[in-house]
């Protein structure tokens, strides 16, 4: 990712209130992580596994916070556990998924590592009935953040954002 896109991904957060981001460290987002680390609006919980920052998200949003999730699109499979019992036991929460898609095809130089991934997130994203959006374009990024946000706000489910291709 690059650093121009990932203060507009923080700036569109900001503007939708997130105020809550939990996350695992990842090549690819670790210029968006840094912006979340540094920006005082932003409480930031680091941590090891995906479910973790799911459940940990869903205790914020119970606490009254605005959370989002950054990882890559393969930790977003191991979090699949925690997606579907907040699903269930919860009707679901409000969560922004900010998410390093690789998916494996044109556009993506580096998608042949996680192609396996790149290929099933979308397929399971819908299964679950999450809302997403794969972001190409620069020039829309922060416009994308800003709906991903709403959607899960309105709907009060998780959105999930595959930020995607070398342009960003």
């Amino acid at each position: 990712m690059k650093l121009e896109s990932s203060k507009l991904i923080a700036k569109g957060m900001r503007q939708v209130g997130i105020n809550f981001v939990s996350s695992l460290p990842s090549t690819n987002l670790s210029p968006l992580i840094a912006d979340v680390m540094r920006d005082n609006e932003f409480t930031h919980v680091p941590v090891a596994n995906e479910g973790d920052a799911v459940g940990i998200c869903l205790g914020a949003y119970l606490g009254g916070k605005r959370p989002a999730f950054l990882a890559q699109n393969s930790g977003l499979t191991l979090a699949t556990y925690q997606l579907l019992v907040s699903q269930h036991w919860f009707n679901g929460f409000p969560l922004l998924m900010v998410i390093d898609h690789a998916p494996g095809d044109f556009g993506d130089p580096s998608g042949w590592i996680f192609l396996g991934y790149g290929i099933q997130v979308p397929k399971m994203l819908e299964n679950f009935q999450i809302s997403y959006k794969i972001a190409r374009d620069p020039e829309t990024l922060e416009q994308d953040t800003i709906r991903a946000g709403r959607m899960a706000t309105g709907t009060r489910k998780p959105v999930a954002l595959l930020v995607s291709g070398d342009r960003v």
